[in-house]
C-alpha cells in the first residue's frame, strides 16, 4: 500500500492523506492533478503589460523610427506604450480636434480622377471616391431641371477640382449642411466625395455625394 499525500487547495496548505491500494492507481491520481493544475494555471488572471509614459519635453510622433514627424505632443499628453524597438517606443494617445480640421484618412483609396474623367466615363465612375481641391461658388436647392439631384436636395454649386474649373455638383447631406451654410463664396476647399453621375441631365455636369469638407490652409 502507497500513502500520497494530495494538495486540493491552490495555496498547498489544506493537504488530505490518501491511501493506495496499488501503484497503477498512483499514477492515475498524479494525472488527474497534473490536469488540474493546468486547468488552474489557464484560470489565473494575467498581468497587464500596458504602461503610460508622458513626454519628458515636447517631442514629435513618427511614422516609424526615425520617420516623417506627424503630430507634436508637449508634456501634459498621456501616452499608452504599445510596443519597443532599441530606442524606441511605439505609442498611442487621445485627444480632441475640429471636424471642419479633418477629413478621412483613407475613404476607400480616393482616385485621382479629374472631371474630365467623370464625364468620359459617367457608368464607370459611378461609386468612385475621389478628393479634390475645390472652389466654393453657392449653395443652392435642386429643383426638378436637375436630373442629377433629388427635387428640394440641398447642394453645393463649386468650381474644379483643381485648375480645371469644371463645374460640378456636390449633394450635401443633413450631417453637413451645417458646414456648407457657413462656406464664404470663393472659399477653397477639400472635398471627399462619391461620385453619384459622372454626367447629369440637361449640361453634363457630375453630381458627388459628400462625405467630408474642410477649409483648404
Amino acid at each position: 500500500m502507497v500513502t500520497v499525500i494530495c494538495s486540493t487547495a491552490p495555496d498547498l496548505l489544506n493537504l488530505t492523506p490518501i491511501h493506495l491500494t496499488s501503484p497503477a492507481t498512483l499514477v492515475v491520481l498524479l494525472a488527474l492533478q497534473v490536469c488540474a493544475n493546468a486547468a488552474l494555471a489557464q484560470d489565473a488572471p494575467v498581468p497587464s503589460i500596458t504602461q503610460t509614459v508622458t513626454p519628458s519635453r515636447p517631442t514629435v510622433l513618427r511614422t516609424s523610427p526615425a520617420g516623417r514627424a506627424t503630430a507634436r505632443v508637449d508634456t501634459s499628453a498621456r501616452l499608452e506604450v504599445l510596443a519597443r524597438d532599441r530606442d524606441w517606443l511605439r505609442v498611442r494617445t487621445e485627444g480632441w480636434v475640429l471636424a471642419t480640421d479633418v477629413v478621412p484618412a483613407d475613404s476607400g483609396a480616393p482616385t485621382r480622377m479629374s472631371a474630365a474623367d467623370l464625364r468620359a466615363d459617367s457608368a464607370g465612375s459611378r461609386g468612385r471616391l475621389v478628393r479634390w481641391e475645390v472652389e466654393f461658388v453657392a449653395l443652392h436647392t435642386a429643383d426638378p431641371l436637375r436630373k442629377g439631384l433629388v427635387d428640394g436636395e440641398p447642394y453645393m454649386l463649386v468650381q474644379g477640382p483643381g485648375i480645371e474649373r469644371a463645374l460640378l455638383y456636390v449633394a450635401v447631406p443633413p450631417s453637413l449642411l451645417g458646414m456648407a451654410r457657413a462656406v464664404s463664396p470663393l472659399a477653397s476647399l477639400t472635398i471627399v466625395a462619391r461620385v453619384r453621375y459622372g454626367r447629369s441631365d440637361p449640361v453634363g455636369v457630375p453630381v458627388l455625394d459628400l462625405l467630408a469638407l474642410s477649409r483648404t490652409q
